[in-house]
């Protein structure tokens, strides 16, 4: 018999430092000049025109789609907006996406999910209702 130890196994692989990655979301009803969400908000009022998610990343990419999907999701929900943009950047970057209603927003929930090539990556849910 012999008292050999188990070898453990291999650990996972470590994504690369410089590895594409999106690092936050915020959702507000402004940007400043660098198009980052000036306040992060989770309520908002009917009569707000445009609302923003500003998604931050980090790592670097010469090809990434990144998708913002707006959902009203009160009743059966309903989808408000699905935006994307494909970006290529060398390091942290910051990617807005904006949506407008020219009417008085629909009170009750709503949530944004953002994708990276497709897959879920980052979400907030947000009410609108009167202040």
């Amino acid at each position: 018999m012999t008292n050999a130890a188990a070898t453990p196994p291999p650990a996972p692989a470590a994504a690369p430092a410089d590895a594409f990655k999106v690092a936050s979301l915020a959702v507000g009803d402004s940007v400043n000049a660098e198009h980052k969400v000036r306040k992060a908000e989770d309520h908002f009022a009917p009569n707000q025109k445009t609302l923003y998610a500003s998604v931050l990343t980090d790592g670097s990419t010469n090809g990434a789609t990144l998708n913002a999907t707006w959902r009203y999701l009160e009743g059966k929900g309903q989808l408000v907006s699905s935006i994307s943009q494909r970006i290529a950047t060398s390091g942290p970057a910051t990617t807005t996406f904006k949506v407008e209603n020219p009417n008085l927003w629909p009170e009750g929930k709503y949530k944004v999910d953002i994708t990276l090539d497709g897959k879920q990556v980052a979400s907030q849910n947000f009410e609108v209702k009167k202040r």
